[in-house]
């Protein structure tokens, strides 16, 4: 009768077909780390598939894959805010232009001049045609 005596710790593997087999700690990390093939006492290979590498990988490309996708919608708001900045500065132009004529006595519908106009807007709103 032989004696074994071992000092290292041994996890216990259940293999498909039903066998329970033990087997040093390390080589049940990197089993489950790595993927490494382990075999069953009656021969039968079992790999770990969803190893802690494989699962790390696809949180970071997870990760950044988000990351990107916030970058994207980052730059659209930007973009977003300067049309609607240039929208406004050129909305504000065609006001003044628009009140600038009118302050000077010309219909804003016919583009007719009106020297009744020009002389009540000089006279009673002076400061309508200064900009805001």
């Amino acid at each position: 009768m032989t004696t074994l005596n071992y000092t290292e710790t041994l996890d216990v593997h259940h293999c498909w077909c039903g066998i329970a087999h033990a087997i040093p700690a390390n080589l049940s990390r990197r089993a489950s780390e790595e993927g490494v093939d382990v075999y069953c006492p009656l021969g039968h290979v079992w790999v770990i598939k969803d190893t802690e590498i494989k699962k790390l990988r696809r949180k970071l490309a997870a990760e950044e894959a988000a990351r990107a996708d916030e970058e994207r919608r980052r730059r659209a708001a930007q973009d977003l805010l300067r049309a609607e900045e240039r929208s406004h500065a050129a909305t504000r132009g065609h006001l003044t232009r628009t009140k600038k004529r009118i302050g000077n006595g010309v219909c804003p519908c016919c583009n007719r001049h009106f020297t009744d106009v020009e002389k009540h807007m000089a006279s009673q709103h002076p400061d309508y045609v200064e900009t805001p």
